[in-house]
């Protein structure tokens, strides 16, 4: 009996070991660890992922409250400030606007991903993701373009969505 506890042991603690090893290198997959192998634009850390993300939706909630996008437009790199005037983002936020949806609120939420941010070839950051708020789903597909002389991350692309969650079902309460 003892024998055989050890081997189920065993096989356990294998496929917990690589159950970690997948999820980690799903997560990380996207950065090289390496600092010899990888030769683009500095990763971001968790933190300043967030930062970036929360202060793109923050900028396009004060573009939505004010009609004037400017803020939004000047995070942009610059190949999207000359294809994305203020003018254009206010029309392509004209739903979200229209929605009233208060984005302000992300201010004190974490955004939530989903899929593990990615570098592409051209040293490109894509975040993807959504915020949830009552009722609604805020989804965002982001992308950014590393600029070496201000040395920060800028703006390439932006989608904002929301989706209305369906309603939650009342649970009966016994009587």
């Amino acid at each position: 009996m003892p024998v055989r506890t050890s081997i189920l042991w065993r096989i356990s603690i294998s496929r917990g070991l690589a159950t970690v090893a997948l999820v980690l290198s799903t997560l990380f997959s996207a950065f090289p660890l390496s600092a010899g192998a990888y030769s683009g634009p500095p990763v971001p850390d968790p933190t300043d992922l967030i930062t970036l993300v929360r202060d793109t939706m923050l900028a396009v909630d004060a573009g939505n409250k004010t009609g004037d996008y400017a803020q939004l437009h000047a995070m942009g790199s610059d190949a999207f400030r000359n294809a994305q005037p203020p003018s254009s983002l206010a029309t392509g936020f004209a739903d979200l606007r229209a929605s009233q949806i208060d984005l302000s609120v992300v201010r004190t939420k974490v955004p939530l991903t989903t899929r593990p941010p990615t570098m592409d070839r051209n040293g490109r950051l894509r975040i993807l993701g959504y915020y949830e708020l009552p009722g609604t789903q805020v989804v965002y597909d982001f992308l950014y373009d590393y600029a070496v002389q201000p040395g920060r991350w800028e703006l390439a692309s932006i989608s904002v969505k929301p989706r209305v969650l369906p309603p939650q079902p009342q649970l009966m309460q016994p009587e």
